[in-house]
């Protein structure tokens, strides 16, 4: 499979044009007009059918559960794995086009990609790609939706293309009382499962005293998931030890639990929003179920596939260079010999 290369569809000084009949009494434009204003809109329009061009739509039902980025005219699509993966009986709206069946060619967990194919043919993808997305760039990615119709968004680069790195946090499966005490104990936790019962009384931590919380966290935020911790409590009259393996709280809580005041207004955020190798955030307004399509700059170039809504503020897209080693290493993996079980 290969990525092709085409002539820019249209000039970008066109775009400009227009906007300056869009400006207020005051030479700026309020929050509404800059991001669904109808001259804003107009102006984008060329990149709205790339945006069409470009986009699937997974529906589970009548929810749209993900978008994805067609990569070639005969039918290659990356999408979301993490959302992708958590329903059944999904179909596939290209355009008017409708594909009730497809086959997944594998998944990459370092990029959270999911590749599938459709009997497709003569599909218009991929077009102009670019790697040159400087901060400040305005990019357009997928707004609300018609059931076949794509609507263009308007957002810009807003930090530095970076790594993310895994935000999951240790779990031990017990709340704390006073003086270090297990006030509870969570069934088949991590502390649980290793002996721990309520009013247990922790009086160290892999050999280091602790009289307090604030004695707790610094010794626990060093540790990893899976990595094990040796408890001296104190039961009743007695002092006793036990090791608990450390366990995610990210998988024993739920990823959708919200870490952050941010997160409590976010209007929903995905399952997967960290650990990954490198991202374009943009502060496109958007949805949770709009990631995993296409992102493009004004040129109507694919540069990134959208992947994570963070926050109210942020989302991630993975720049299309990252798109496309991730998506040859699904190839790679696909087409090599797997052991018989």
């Amino acid at each position: 499979m290969k990525f092709l290369s085409y002539a820019c569809l249209f000039p970008l000084a066109a775009l400009w044009t227009p906007c300056a009949s869009a400006e207020g009494g005051n030479g700026s434009l309020d929050f509404e007009q800059r991001i669904n204003g109808k001259v804003v809109l107009k102006t984008i329009e060329p990149v709205r059918a790339r945006l069409q061009d470009l986009s699937a739509v997974f529906f589970a039902r009548h929810d749209v559960v993900a978008y994805g980025v067609i990569l070639t005219p005969d039918g290659y699509i990356a999408t979301k794995a993490s959302e992708f993966e958590s329903h059944k009986g999904l179909l596939i709206r290209i355009g008017s086009s409708k594909y009730e069946s497809f086959q997944v060619v594998g998944t990459d967990p370092a990029t959270d990609i999911a590749l599938v194919k459709v009997d497709a043919a003569g599909l218009p993808a991929p077009g102009p790609v670019s790697s040159d997305v400087p901060l400040g760039t305005l990019v357009v990615s997928n707004g609300s939706t018609t059931r076949i119709s794509r609507r263009p968004q308007l957002g810009t680069i807003s930090a530095a293309r970076r790594p993310i790195p895994n935000k999951d946090t240790v779990y031990l499966g017990v709340v704390f009382g006073e003086s270090c005490s297990f006030q509870e104990v969570v069934k088949d936790g991590p502390a649980f499962q290793a002996g721990a019962l309520a009013g247990d009384r922790i009086v160290a931590l892999d050999g280091t005293p602790v009289s307090t919380l604030e004695d707790i966290s610094p010794i626990l935020s060093k540790k990893a998931i899976g990595e094990k911790l040796k408890l001296r409590v104190r039961r009743e009259d007695r002092e006793i030890s036990y090791t608990v393996t450390l366990g995610s709280r990210r998988k024993a809580l739920g990823d959708q639990v919200p870490e952050t005041s941010n997160d409590e207004i976010s209007g929903g955020f995905n399952k997967r929003r960290d650990d990954f190798p490198m991202v374009l955030q943009h502060d496109t307004p958007s949805r949770f179920t709009l990631m995993g399509g296409p992102l493009l700059n004004l040129k109507g170039e694919l540069i990134g596939m959208n992947i994570a809504r963070v926050n109210r503020a942020e989302n991630y897209a993975l720049p299309i260079d990252v798109v496309q080693e991730s998506v040859q290493r699904i190839l790679k993996n696909a087409r090599e010999p797997r052991p018989e079980k």
